[in-house]
């Protein structure tokens, strides 16, 4: 099986505090291997469920 890498854009985005703070602590359990893992992870799941939920709600998500 051949997983090809998506193509990354590096962004910048400003936190609050206990966020990183939080993010950090899942790091380091384990959780995560990296902040930036984890802000993908969180986006991730984010947009999944606002899709799902504009998919419920009749709307046409395609791009012209």
């Amino acid at each position: 099986m051949v997983i090809e890498r998506q193509k990354m854009k590096n962004i910048t985005i400003a936190l609050p505090e206990i966020y990183v703070e939080n993010i950090e602590k899942i790091q380091q359990i384990g959780l995560v291997p990296s902040r930036s893992e984890a802000i993908r992870l969180a986006i991730r799941e984010f947009l999944k469920k606002e899709i799902h939920t504009c998919q419920l709600l009749g709307y046409d998500l395609k791009v012209e």
